[in-house]
């Protein structure tokens, strides 16, 4: 409230976009989940004793307006920092859900035209690894030395990981896009009647495609009344056994990943540091998800390694098997939603930044590039200002 002061800003009235990133110095920090709920409660209300005039609230009146939420982790803690006293730290980002809206929107519409080429693209879809070589290590029923049993098991090794990474980086790339096209409107407020129902019917095909990706999980309907939490919680269960044996590639996470809950309320409304709440312990125990996965490579036998063996012993003082980070977005309801609402859940790649972030620092790179090479249309340039 002070630094917000200082700046003469104002609790935020609208819908919001926040991104939280957390680092814990110490053993045994909070679950991710937990340290996010914390805040969000904080930045409400303000405390008892703590009003000031004019300002009853810290950052928002109510977490409900939170529409875009990003939680990181950074669980850095290390055995001789214990003695040290150090204590973990959080960053906050909060912006207007309006400024994160069109920047979507605007990136989206950059890549389509072109502009956006080049590393640091939130759209871009890597190629996925060749085939692992030398495949006769692996070969049924071959007898192998204990080297070569760690080369065939190390080349295996890498090559999931590298598999893993590539179709999670994807599958963020298809669902930015996706989302930049859903919450793209008519570039008039009111469109032309006769124009009106195209738009509708693009929007909607667009929510359709966010909400069905192959790596995107259905889970149940959110609960609405008291007693429905534990059915809650078994569905999801159920639904996240049935893609491990769907896709028998994920079935040991060797990459570390992102959660994203893609969620449309119910009737009600619904807060969404609640649903990682219920969910997120859930999805840890059945994807058992590993915050530094490359621990978990093969060794090469007869040679030990001090620094595994201290990284492993560290881990027991951390969550070790949890995300790194996990984002909530929350979409309009429509006419044709369910009273329960819709929640999927989606695995991807760890980043450190959420996809707003990402798409606002490939939205600014693409148009210094596009001005710099004088090929930006006068009509882009007036999209972007219009936008922004």
């Amino acid at each position: 409230m002070d630094q917000m002061e200082r700046y003469g800003r104002y609790p935020m009235t609208g819908p919001v976009a926040l991104d939280l990133h957390f680092r814990a110095a110490q053993r045994n920090p909070p679950g991710i989940h937990r340290a996010a709920k914390h805040t969000l409660d904080i930045l409400g209300a303000a405390l008892p004793g703590c009003e000031r005039p004019r300002r009853r609230s810290v950052l928002y009146n109510d977490d409900r307006q939170v529409k875009f939420l990003y939680a990181d982790l950074d669980q850095s803690w290390q055995q001789d920092d214990g003695e040290n006293g150090r204590s973990g730290s959080v960053f906050i980002v909060a912006r207007r859900a309006s400024d994160v809206i069109a920047d979507l929107c605007m990136a989206g519409r950059l890549d389509r035209e072109g502009y956006g080429e080049g590393d640091g693209s939130p759209f871009a879809s890597p190629d996925l690894p060749d085939d692992p070589e030398p495949g006769w290590l692996t070969e049924p029923g071959l007898t192998l030395t204990p080297v070569e049993r760690y080369l065939a098991e190390a080349s295996r090794f890498q090559y999931v990981t590298e598999l893993q990474e590539a179709i999670l980086a994807r599958t963020d790339a298809s669902l930015i896009s996706g989302l930049s096209m859903y919450l793209e409107g008519p570039a008039s407020a009111e469109p032309p009647e006769q124009l009106a129902a195209v738009f509708e019917e693009s929007q909607a095909a667009s929510r359709r495609l966010l909400l069905s990706d192959p790596f995107t999980l259905p889970l149940p309907g959110l609960p609405r009344a008291a007693g429905e939490s534990e059915r809650f919680v078994q569905l999801i269960r159920d639904q996240l056994e049935e893609f491990r044996s769907r896709w028998p590639l994920f079935r040991s996470l060797l990459v570390p990943v992102t959660v994203t809950f893609l969620v449309v309320p119910p009737e009600q409304g619904k807060d969404l540091d609640n649903i990682a709440l219920t969910a997120l312990p859930v999805a840890y125990e059945v994807l058992r998800p590993h915050i530094e996965p490359h621990l978990l490579a093969p060794s090469y036998p007869g040679e030990p390694e001090r620094w595994r063996e201290e990284a492993l012993a560290r881990l027991r003082s951390v969550n070790a098997r949890s995300v790194r980070a996990y984002q909530v977005i929350e979409l309009a309801r429509s006419p044709q939603d369910p009273p329960e609402g819709t929640l999927r859940l989606a695995l991807g790649a760890h980043s450190h930044e959420s996809w707003w972030y990402r798409t606002a620092a490939y939205l600014g790179t693409a148009i210094d590039r596009a001005d710099r090479r004088g090929d930006l249309t006068d009509s882009l340039w007036r999209s972007v200002f219009t936008s922004w």
